[in-house]
């Protein structure tokens, strides 16, 4: 079992469209444990600079197998 971070991105700018406020993206890198993982979206946080951008995250434990 992997874990994967999912991280939620949101734009706050009056002049965005609505349907283009948030993005949901899966991070490609998987991690061996939940603290490995929430150690990652803490680094991410930490370098979103930008006022007006908003980060939310979530790490799901998944069971990864090949194709």
């Amino acid at each position: 079992m992997k874990f994967v971070l999912i991280l939620w991105l949101c734009i706050n700018d009056p002049s965005f469209p609505v349907n283009n406020t948030c993005i949901e993206q899966a991070v490609k890198q998987t991690f061996n444990s939940l603290e490995e993982c929430q150690i990652a979206a803490k680094f991410i946080y930490q370098d979103i600079k930008e006022p007006n951008i908003y980060m939310s995250s979530f790490c799901a434990q998944k069971n990864l197998t090949s194709i």
